[in-house]
């Protein structure tokens, strides 16, 4: 018995040996994921798939190896990445599976702006791949942490990556074992409110098509509201309401009546009229050649119909795509001058406050860099309130859910609080030095 268990142990070193690290993808307290080949025999080396080492004492990762084990059995999934290989060694689940190319659902959206148009493209497919991770498996294995990142879309399919957090829906559960996922796109029962189940998913795929339409991260504020915004259209801002209600059971049932519900408005029957989109994921099919089967290509999707929401088309939004980039330059070019007024500002007080004017020379330093420091901080938030955050927001991820009203208001606080420090500070040096 000792022999047959030192035996598996060893074959399983073998496995884990037989990959040759590339690079370090992701690094977490309690997951690595890196780019790995297969290293064979004879040397040739096969690849690069995924690996991922997850700690067993953070009881994540049971969702790899039910996908795993179907696989195994015969099961084809369209949306899932193919695993290779799942085993545990030593404190830790060990997955290796295939390499998904493409680009992200973020990185596309930052490429093609966000729009009605492109939410009717991607959405459904969207809907469809979280419906297989759903109805796939028996009970249905939850994703739990759905977002932009963890979406690859590539010429011929949609595929969803990052199974780490995802879990297995249990009956009679009051709340899951472990709360983790993306606050912006996790719904609230995820964080000690109750159970995940299909229903959670649904809220994070609502938040995903706001996200399509607006390429806003979205605020938990959002959930269940009115979703009455610029970019948001008014027939979709319903279905967002429902999606994102804070009650699960206030939610669709599942995947794919939220994908019904959208198409319902995005693609209505009596728009027979309407010219066809081109598809966004159109696989290359050499002639002659079948076509994939029918779910790894999603069908043509319909503008809306006409006196719904207009959609420009792709020659117009090119246009205006590179408008908008050349204004955001020109942004960057003004925020270097707006800097340069800033150090200006800090400048002249300094100076203000080491070589003050002959009537001030009197006072204290501290008293002088009550009142110039009180100025300094009311200019200083004014001059933040012009910077132009456009371009920072598309670069930066931490930035995305950032909104210039609330820049403008934090300038517009410092500014008064500025302007009540310079004010007391000049009621107090006329106290306590009286001119004349």
């Amino acid at each position: 018995m000792i022999h047959e268990e030192l035996d598996e142990y060893l074959g399983i070193v073998s496995r884990d040996n037989a990959y040759r690290a590339v690079e370090v993808l992701k690094r977490s307290a309690y997951e690595v994921t890196e780019t790995v080949m297969f290293c064979g025999e004879n040397g040739a080396l096969r690849g690069p798939f995924v690996r991922k080492r997850i700690a067993r004492e953070a009881g994540v990762g049971g969702a790899y190896q039910e996908m795993f084990r179907a696989q195994q059995q015969g099961r084809r999934f369209v949306h899932v990445p193919r695993i290779e290989d799942c085993y545990e060694l030593g404190d830790d689940l060990v997955v290796v599976m295939e390499h998904v190319g493409g680009k992200t659902l973020h990185e596309l959206v930052y490429e093609k702006d966000p729009s009605w148009m492109l939410a009717a493209q991607v959405f459904p497919v969207l809907c469809d791949a979280v419906a297989e991770l759903h109805e796939g498996f028996e009970p249905p294995i939850i994703h739990r942490d759905l977002k932009p990142s963890n979406v690859i879309v590539s010429p011929a399919n949609l595929t969803l990556i990052d199974f780490g957090i995802a879990r297995t829906y249990r009956d009679g559960a009051v709340a899951d074992t472990n709360a983790f996922g993306t606050r912006a796109y996790a719904p609230p029962e995820q964080f000690g409110f109750g159970q995940t189940g299909p229903r959670s998913d649904v809220y994070a795929l609502g938040m995903l098509l706001y996200y399509l339409l607006t390429e806003k991260v979205p605020s938990p504020a959002l959930a269940g509201g009115a979703f009455d915004e610029e970019g948001v259209p008014e027939p979709l801002r319903p279905v967002l309401s429902k999606a994102t209600a804070f009650d699960p059971a206030a939610r669709y049932g599942s995947a794919r009546e939220l994908k019904g519900a959208f198409e319902a408005v995005a693609m209505p029957a009596d728009a027979g009229s309407a010219p066809v989109v081109q598809p966004l994921l159109m696989p290359e099919v050499a002639p002659g050649a079948a076509r994939p089967a029918a779910g790894a290509v999603p069908a043509p999707a319909l503008v809306p119909a006409a006196g719904t929401v207009p959609v420009a088309g792709p020659a117009a939004r090119g246009r205006l795509g590179k408008l908008l980039r050349l204004t955001e330059w020109l942004g960057v070019a003004w925020n270097a001058v707006v800097a340069l007024f800033m150090v200006a500002t800090v400048v002249a007080i300094v100076q203000k406050c080491t070589e003050p004017p002959s009537d001030l020379a009197a006072q204290p330093l501290w008293l002088l860099a009550w009142q110039y420091g009180g100025t300094g901080l009311m200019f200083l938030g004014a001059e933040w309130c012009l910077l132009d955050w456009r371009l920072l927001r598309r670069r930066v991820r931490a930035l995305q859910g950032f909104r210039w009203g609330r820049s403008v208001v934090a300038g517009l606080i410092v500014a008064a609080v500025g302007f009540l420090l310079m004010f007391l500070g000049v009621a107090v040096a006329a106290v306590l030095f009286p001119k004349g």
